[in-house]
Formats: C-alpha cells, sequence, structure tokens
C-alpha cells in the first residue's frame, strides 16, 4: 500500500477520534489546521495517547507526534508503517 492510501486511512481514523471522543464540532479543512496542544479548556494529552493506541505505536513516540492535526497525521503514517503490527493492520483496514 502506498503512503497516500496509509495517510488517508490515518486522517479518518484522527478525524472520526476527535469528532466522537472530544466534541470537536469544526469542519475537517480546519481541524487538520486545529493544534490539539494549545487548547488549554481540554486535556489533549487523551487524543495523543488515543492516537498511539489506535495505531500500535509505542508510547516513546508521544513527543513526536505534538503539533497540528495535519503534522501528526504525517508523523503517524510514519511511524504507523515502522510499527511490528503494521502489516496486519494495513490489511484489517482495507476489508
Amino acid at each position: 500500500m502506498n503512503t497516500l492510501e496509509k495517510e488517508r486511512i490515518v486522517t479518518k481514523n484522527v478525524l472520526n477520534l476527535l469528532k466522537e471522543n472530544f466534541d470537536v464540532a469544526q469542519t475537517d479543512a480546519e481541524i487538520l489546521d486545529f493544534e490539539p496542544q494549545k487548547q488549554s479548556d481540554s486535556n489533549y494529552t487523551g487524543y495523543y495517547e488515543s492516537i498511539l493506541d489506535i495505531f500500535f505505536i509505542e508510547d516513546e513516540h508521544l513527543d513526536s507526534i505534538s503539533g497540528t492535526v495535519k503534522d501528526t497525521i504525517k508523523k503517524v503514517t510514519e511511524l504507523w508503517s515502522l510499527s511490528k503490527y503494521s502489516s496486519a493492520t494495513w490489511e484489517w483496514q482495507i476489508q
């Protein structure tokens, strides 16, 4: 699977995570430019931890997935590809 397809899957999952679990009501385009850690009224550490859990990324990478949602998606796509679970996970996402 190519990088663009992987990024599409990560984007879809991250957008759903924010909308369903963190009550983010912005459009998808607004969410992509959103910087969760700068929001003082919410605890977005849970957002980053949830991403690690969904994509089977080790906790040691928590600091490297900060920034805007767009930045997070790109980094998660890289890290998820390196995960020991990544090949099975990609196949599950396609089905």
